[in-house]
């Protein structure tokens, strides 16, 4: 059993995030949020291989037709399987260039959520938005500043949310045929925690596992209750973001960075920028792909 954090991928990229386990392929994919390449590592061979998309990249989510969304900096657009063409969907806002992608799921409808954030000042400028199989794309929520984390409960009922400043992760009644938002509350108060929540994922008990941007661990959640009922320690500071995969999805896979790190903190933190793995005792659910 692995029950102890290893090194999965070695990778020390600036601010991995967003990953993404296909359990039909067996690949994991994850992203460099402050480059232009997204990753494809091979579980059963153990080779891992970049795809340059040339935009600082938020996301990638695999389709069911094939190919896959990538939310860039510049709004989404989906990869073609058969060409291989970039073909752009959606520009989120064409007059701020400093407004760009910062995460991405799909839900069980094969709808893609994915959040906005001011890349260059923090501003509360950033939104939610949803895009449907249909590639029509609506803004959700707006006035967001880092919205990092995006989940579901198991019946597809509720929704979590997570505004990395908020220091919450709030959650709301989800209506799955619609994708409708509504009676938001908070449903895990993260101020006492050691960081800011980013990137979350859930389990097949309906508990969630929230990563600790600049905190240093990922922990596990009842969102029911509020409580804490487990902690991850990382040897890294920058923890983003979260996922279960492997062949039984009960390896969960945590990516981290690197990003503004001086020369001493890397030289305490020489993994930071790698991609993690543990066997925490519980399994995960499979992702949805966009249906588009």
């Amino acid at each position: 059993m692995k029950n102890q954090v290893e090194l999965l991928i070695d990778a020390k990229v600036s601010l991995g995030g967003n990953p993404y386990w296909d359990q039909e392929t067996e690949i994991l994919y994850w992203i460099d949020m402050m480059g232009s390449k997204i990753s494809a590592y091979h579980l059963p061979s153990g080779t891992d291989h970049w795809l340059e998309v040339n935009q600082l990249v938020g996301a990638f989510i695999p389709r069911d037709s094939g190919g896959a969304v990538i939310a860039l900096q510049k709004g989404l657009y989906l990869l073609e399987p058969t060409t291989k063409e970039v073909i752009p969907a959606f520009h989120s806002e064409p007059n701020l260039p400093e407004i760009r992608f910062i995460s991405g799921t799909c839900d069980l409808a094969g709808r893609f959520w994915g959040g906005t954030f001011d890349g260059r000042n923090r501003r509360p400028w950033g939104a939610l938005y949803c895009m449907y199989p249909d590639h029509t794309v609506r803004p959700v929520l707006v006035n967001t500043t880092i919205p990092w984390g995006i989940a579901w409960n198991l019946d597809y009922t509720e929704m979590y949310f997570i505004d990395s400043p908020t220091r919450q992760i709030v959650a709301f009644d989800f209506n799955p045929e619609t994708g409708s938002l509504n009676n938001r509350r908070i449903a895990i108060d993260f101020s006492e925690q050691p960081g800011f929540p980013a990137g979350m994922t859930i389990d097949e008990e309906g508990k969630l596992w929230v990563a600790h941007w600049e905190g240093a661990q990922v922990s596990r959640w009842d969102p029911e209750t509020g409580e804490q009922l487990q902690v991850i320690n990382l040897p890294v500071s920058q923890v983003t973001a979260s996922t279960f995969g492997g062949v039984d999805l009960d390896e969960l896979y945590i990516t981290t960075g690197r990003y503004q790190l001086n020369e001493k903190e890397l030289s305490r933190q020489p993994q930071a920028g790698g991609v993690f793995m543990i066997k925490p005792g519980v399994k995960g659910r499979s992702q949805p792909k966009f249906a588009g």
